[in-house]
C-alpha cells in the first residue's frame, strides 16, 4: 500500500515508519542525558599498611559528627563520635586499598580496627563540592603487643624470674 503525497512522489508505509523511527531517535539523543543520582558525592580511597608498609586487614567504619564544614572552620573542637554508623567497608587483604563514599561538606569519624592491630581513629572533613570528588588518604596502624608478655620485654635480664 502507498501513501500519495503529492501525484509525481510515492512513499510507502515502511518508509514513513522510517522516518518517523529516525526522528523520534534524533530527539531522544539531542535531549540532555539525566543521571539517576544527581548528588555530588566524595569518593575516599587509599590503602591501610602496617608500619613495616604490610597490607592491614582491616575494617574501616564511617561514624557522622552531626556537623558540616564550614568553609572558615578554624575551629580544633573535635567532635564525639557518633552513635550510629553510617557505612563500613573492608581493606582488600592483598593490597590494603579501601574505597568509601560519603557525602561532600560534612565531618566523619573513620574507626580503624583490625584483629591483629592497634585500632585508631581520624577526624576528616569532606570539602564541599557541586562535582564528584576523589579523595585519597592512606593510613597506618601499628602491631598489637602481644598480650601474653604483659609488657614485658623478655629480652630484658631485669624481668626475667629466678
Amino acid at each position: 500500500m502507498s501513501v500519495f503525497i503529492s501525484q509525481n512522489m510515492k512513499i510507502s508505509r515502511s518508509t514513513v515508519l522510517s522516518l518517523i523511527a529516525g526522528l523520534s531517535l534524533v530527539f531522544i539523543i539531542a535531549l540532555p542525558a539525566r543521571a539517576q543520582f544527581s548528588k555530588p558525592v566524595v569518593v575516599l580511597k587509599g590503602c591501610v599498611f602496617t608500619q613495616d608498609a604490610k597490607p592491614a586487614t582491616v575494617r574501616l567504619s564511617i561514624h557522622e559528627t552531626g556537623e558540616t564544614a564550614a568553609a572558615d572552620d578554624s575551629s580544633e573542637e573535635i567532635t564525639t563520635c557518633g552513635i550510629q554508623e553510617i557505612t563500613a567497608g573492608r581493606a582488600n587483604s592483598e593490597s590494603g586499598r579501601y574505597l568509601l563514599i560519603l557525602k561532600p561538606g560534612r565531618k566523619y569519624w573513620m574507626h580503624i580496627e583490625g584483629t591483629f592491630v592497634q585500632s585508631i581513629d581520624s577526624l576528616l572533613q569532606m570539602p564541599k563540592t557541586d562535582k564528584p570528588l576523589t579523595i585519597e588518604e592512606n593510613f597506618v596502624v601499628n602491631w598489637r603487643q602481644n598480650p601474653d608478655a604483659g609488657g614485658v620485654n623478655a629480652s630484658d635480664p631485669a624481668a626475667k624470674k629466678d
